[in-house]
């Protein structure tokens, strides 16, 4: 059984990887004396809420560093490391600091950083993260605001094979339903951030936003805090062969799909002269307009779909 200092200095210490911004976790502050274009986001995980109450704790220690990632992926940034605040139950099992650091370790190796820092608490709440991500060699004119008026929306990968992935979990879609029980629930539990295709459009892309709470909630953010609307044509939005056959089947709607988070993928605007630049993995799915709302049409441009009360995930 690990005490607070024990279990900094026997399990997270190494995971410093010999970096001296660290400082071995000796201090209470690390310290960076030249970092290029740094990029900060921070990002709360919290068992219950994020994810389903019983969730192994390497599994969510290991979420909570990929899905606060994804933020930077939006400023096209390179990880370098992460700041951990953890918040343990009271009722833990003896186990649960073995399994914290081998879910970060398993994070922090996949995407070459290092733990610089943190803070741990024993409370009587859930399993809790408060992961601090620090990129660098970020682009400052990315983000939200940048769209212009006749932009090209376009999004990577396919939406809602998380949302299917925790219905699984929660056990409100049937095993029998999906091809792949194990690809879906990973797509939840296993967030993949978009890093290198943030790298990638950083140099054409006019604004973006990574999908964490639902894609028309969040083109709703590029709409607002560029003052355009959008539209998307229900026919280009990718969803998966699985999703179809559920949608088909009554299980789950195209509403579901657009507004559930936890997909991860990158949403982007470009200039449609750059849009021989965009990936194999992306797709166009609209354009931006001057307009208020960010509608979903058909092929004739017959509205399906507004966002007037259509939203995604909201913490409050």
């Amino acid at each position: 059984m690990y005490e607070e200092f024990s279990f900094i200095e026997k399990k997270l210490q190494p995971l410093t990887f010999g970096n001296t911004a660290a400082r071995s976790l000796k201090d209470d502050c690390s310290f960076f004396s030249k970092v290029n274009d740094l990029v900060i986001s921070v990002d709360n995980s919290i068992e219950g809420i994020h994810v389903p109450l019983g969730t192994d704790s390497q599994i969510q220690a290991r979420r909570a560093v990929l899905r606060a990632l994804s933020d930077i992926a939006t400023f096209g940034a390179s990880p370098l490391c992460i700041l951990s605040s953890i918040s343990i139950p009271n009722n833990f099992k003896k186990n649960i600091f073995d399994k914290i650091a081998s879910g970060f370790k398993d994070a922090l190796i996949e995407y070459e950083m290092f733990l610089a820092g943190g803070d741990i608490t024993i409370y009587e709440g859930p399993l809790s993260f408060s992961i601090t991500v620090l990129g660098r060699n970020g682009v400052e004119n990315l983000g939200r605001t940048g769209a212009k008026n006749g932009d090209l929306i376009v999004l990577s990968g396919d939406i809602g094979s998380s949302f299917i992935g925790l219905k699984l979990l929660q056990n409100k879609i049937s095993k029998e339903k999906v091809d792949n029980y194990t690809f879906f629930t990973n797509k939840f539990l296993v967030p993949f951030p978009r890093i290198e295709l943030g790298k990638l459009i950083s140099s054409f892309s006019t604004s973006i936003i990574d999908i964490s709470d639902g894609l028309i909630s969040d083109l709703n953010h590029i709409c607002s805090q560029s003052n355009l609307g959008a539209r998307i044509n229900i026919n280009n939005i990718p969803v998966s062969k699985v999703a179809k056959n559920l949608m088909n089947s009554k299980i789950i709607s195209f509403s579901d799909l657009i507004t559930a988070g936890d997909d991860y993928e990158l949403l982007y605007t470009i200039n449609p002269k750059d849009s021989e630049n965009i990936d194999e993995d992306s797709i166009i799915i609209g354009e931006m307009f001057k307009d208020s709302e960010c509608k979903v049409v058909d092929e004739n441009n017959k509205i399906i779909i507004s966002d007037k009360g259509l939203t995604g995930y909201k913490h409050f």
